[in-house]
C-alpha cells in the first residue's frame, strides 16, 4: 500500500480512524461468504465530506475503495476484490432526525436495523423490512443489496421504504436523490436506481425511508402437509384474500427435519413435508378475524399439522425456530453454497421438484427454505469442504439451478445480491446489449472504476 495515501488518511481522518496492520485487516478480509480478500486500509469516516474527500484521495492514487457495513452479506459484495481501501460506516450509526408529521426517518449508512426498528416501535412505529440479519446488519447495507424479509409478502421490501439518498460518487462528488414527497417524477428515479446496486455507483452518507403506524397485535400460525401441492393451494388462497398475511414462510421436508433436530421444543414437533409460518397483524379484532378465516381455509386442503400461537412465548419460540434453519443445516455439510433465488410464485412447486432432480443427480444435499409469499427460495447446497469432488459437484449443481431459474423467468438473486458469488451467471438470464447498459450506467457514476469495482459484472 501507498504509505503517503496512508499518511494522507491519517492527516485527514486522525490515525484513530485509520487501520493499517495486517491483524487489524483481517477483520475487513471476509464476509459469510467463504472467500477473503485483504483491504490495504480501513478508514472510518463521520459525515459525507469525509467520504468525499477519502473518494478523491483514492482517485489522486488510483485505489479502489469498497464501502462495507457489518460484513454480514452472502454474495461478497463487501469485500475487496482488489484491495484498496474499505470505507466502514461503523462510526456512522446515527438516526439524524424523525418527521412524524411525514412519517420519514434520515439515518446514517451504519444504523443497525434492529436498533431503528426499536427505536421507531418506542414511538409506536414500524420499520417493516425485516431480513434475516436485522440484528447485526446496517440500513446501508440493506439498501446496497434491496433487503426483504418475511414481512415482505404484505409489506414490501427495502426499495419500497427509500425516499432519498446523498450520496457520494465515483468523482467524489456528493449529490442528493428524491424526497420526501409523495408524488417526485421530476427526471430520472436515481434513488431506485441506487436501491440494489451493491456499492457500485457510490457511497450512502444518509438514507430517509418512510414508516408506518404499528400493528396492534399480531398471530402465528404453524402448518404442514404431506403433500406439496396441497400446501401451495393453500397457500395461493390465502395471498388472494383482502387481508393477506403479513408472513408467509415455507420450509421443505429436510429443513423441518433439520430445525427439529437442532431446535429443542414441544412447539416444533412437525410432521409433513411442507411446512408454512404464517403471520396475521393488523388490529385485535382483524387479527382475530384473520386468523379464523386462514384456519378455515388451511383445513380445506388436509393440513397434517396446524398450531396458532396463543401467547408472546410460543410466538417467540416459532420464530426463533425460523431463524435456527440455518445454523441447524451443518448436519448436512461445512460448505454452504447459498442461492436466493425468486421466481414467479406459481412456479415455485415446479422449481422445487427440479432441484430436488438436481439434488439426486450430483448427490448433494440441498435443503430449501425462503418466502413463500415473494416467490424467494433459499437454496442451500450442503457439502464437505474437504471432498473436493463434492464441491465441483455442488457448483454444477448450482449451475444447473440457476440456469433454470432464468429459464422460469426467475431472478438469480431475491435479496443477497450478485456481488461476486453469481456475476458470471448474468450471461444466463442477460444478453451483451443489457450487460453494457448496466456497464455505461456504472461509467456515469464511477468513471474511473474505483467504487467497488469487480461486482456483479
Amino acid at each position: 500500500m501507498n504509505q503517503k495515501l496512508i499518511k494522507e488518511f491519517e492527516e485527514l481522518l486522525g490515525k484513530n480512524r485509520v487501520l493499517s496492520e495486517a491483524e487489524e485487516l483481517l477483520c475487513y478480509s471476509y464476509d459469510a461468504t467463504s472467500k477473503e480478500f485483504m483491504p490495504d486500509v480501513v478508514v472510518f469516516p463521520l459525515n459525507s465530506n469525509e467520504i468525499s474527500n477519502i473518494v478523491k484521495l483514492c482517485l489522486k492514487y488510483n485505489t479502489p475503495v469498497v464501502g462495507r457495513g457489518s460484513g454480514s452479506g452472502f454474495s461478497g459484495g463487501s469485500l475487496p476484490l482488489k484491495g484498496g481501501v474499505v470505507v466502514s460506516f461503523t462510526k456512522m450509526n446515527h438516526i439524524l432526525e424523525i418527521d412524524e408529521e411525514n412519517m420519514f426517518v434520515t439515518v446514517e449508512p451504519g444504523v443497525i436495523n434492529a436498533d431503528l426498528k426499536s427505536y421507531l416501535a418506542e414511538k409506536g412505529y414500524f420499520y417493516p423490512p425485516d431480513p434475516a440479519s436485522y440484528e447485526f446488519s446496517t440500513i446501508g447495507g440493506n439498501v446496497a443489496e434491496c433487503s426483504g424479509g418475511p414481512s415482505a409478502v404484505k409489506y414490501g421490501v427495502t426499495k419500497d421504504y427509500v425516499a432519498a439518498l446523498e450520496l457520494i460518487t465515483g468523482d467524489g462528488e456528493i449529490i442528493n436523490t428524491g424526497s420526501k414527497s409523495v408524488k417526485d417524477v421530476s427526471g430520472y428515479n436515481l434513488t431506485q436506481l441506487m436501491v440494489g446496486s451493491e456499492g457500485t455507483l457510490g457511497l450512502f452518507s444518509k438514507i430517509t425511508l418512510k414508516f408506518l403506524s404499528n400493528p396492534e397485535a399480531n398471530s402465528l400460525i404453524l402448518v404442514s402437509f404431506d403433500d406439496i401441492g396441497n400446501g401451495f393451494n393453500a397457500a395461493i388462497s390465502l395471498l388472494k384474500l383482502r387481508n393477506r398475511p403479513s408472513m408467509l414462510e415455507f420450509m421443505d421436508k429436510s429443513s423441518i427435519e433439520s430445525v427439529k433436530s437442532y431446535f429443542k421444543s414441544d412447539i416444533i414437533k412437525i410432521e409433513g413435508a411442507f411446512l408454512f409460518i404464517i403471520e396475521a397483524d393488523g388490529s385485535r379484532l382483524e387479527v382475530g378475524e384473520s386468523v379464523a378465516e386462514y384456519e378455515k381455509i388451511l383445513k380445506e386442503f388436509s393440513p397434517v399439522f396446524l398450531f396458532s400461537s396463543g401467547s408472546e412465548e410460543e410466538k417467540r419460540v416459532i420464530m426463533e425456530a425460523r431463524k435456527a434453519i440455518s445454523p441447524s443445516l451443518r448436519k448436512y455439510g461445512d460448505l454452504k453454497i447459498n442461492n436466493d433465488i425468486a421466481v414467479p410464485i406459481n412456479k415455485i412447486i415446479e422449481m422445487l421438484s427440479f432441484i430436488e432432480g438436481i439434488s439426486k443427480t450430483y448427490n448433494v444435499p440441498i435443503i430449501n427454505f425462503g418466502h413463500f409469499g415473494d416467490g424467494n427460495i433459499h437454496v442451500n447446497i450442503m457439502l464437505n469442504k474437504d471432498d473436493a469432488d463434492m464441491v465441483k459437484r455442488g457448483e454444477k449443481a448450482k449451475f444447473e439451478i440457476l440456469k433454470k431459474t432464468a429459464e422460469a423467468g426467475g431472478s438469480l438473486s431475491g435479496e443477497h445480491g450478485i456481488g461476486l458469488e453469481k456475476k458470471e451467471f448474468m450471461k444466463l438470464k442477460y444478453n451483451d446489449y443489457y450487460m453494457n447498459i448496466l456497464k455505461n450506467i456504472k461509467k456515469v457514476f464511477d468513471p474511473r472504476n474505483i467504487i467497488n469495482p469487480g461486482k456483479i459484472f
